[in-house]
């Protein structure tokens, strides 16, 4: 069933006309353990319309999940989402919502999430210094809250990222490589 509902996620997607598809690749370091994951988010849009989709998944060793849901646009600098999907839990299923807030310079993006595992929630707000750098800060739940460094390399949709975050007395890593579609 987690198969058919992710082709008809992916699919469902090529639908509109504009996509905006990231893949991330993440090592997260917390004290001595190293956790490999994958996630994909994409966002889509009818052309100058202020409804579209977006989809969420995310895979590591132990456990995943998948969700999509309907978004809005009331202007150009912010977007609203609200889904349905589900994970590994005895209750699979898992609601979802999305906020972007920003520009070209600057953005918020906050995907919080509620269902049979429980709460969880990434925020991150970056700050564009140029075409090569973004900066600012990541909160996550279960990792920590801390600053955060992207570095593109020129004239390639490849980003990596690094983020060092407190959570009590526990200092976790990310280490990612992002790619933009």
């Amino acid at each position: 069933m987690k198969k058919i509902c992710l082709l008809f996620i992916i699919n469902a997607s090529f639908l509109f006309s504009q996509n905006n598809i990231q893949v991330e690749l993440k090592n997260l370091l917390i004290g001595s353990e190293k956790l490999f994951a994958a996630n994909a988010l994409m966002m889509n849009s009818f052309k100058n319309k202020k409804y579209g989709t977006y989809f969420w998944i995310y895979k590591n060793k132990n456990w995943s999940e998948g969700y999509g849901g309907l978004t809005y646009t009331p202007t150009k600098n912010l977007q609203l989402g609200v889904g349905i999907g589900i994970e590994d839990a005895n209750d699979p299923l898992r609601l979802s919502s999305m906020i972007w807030i920003g520009d070209k310079k600057w953005y918020m993006l906050s995907l919080l999430e509620d269902g049979g595992s429980g709460k969880w929630h990434q925020i991150n707000a970056l700050y564009r210094l140029n075409k090569y750098i973004q900066f600012g800060l990541m909160e996550e739940k279960y990792t920590g809250f801390g600053p955060r460094i992207e570095l593109t390399a020129p004239n390639l949709p490849i980003a990596l990222w690094f983020s060092l975050l407190k959570m009590g007395n526990n200092q976790n890593s990310y280490i990612t490589l992002k790619f933009s579609i």
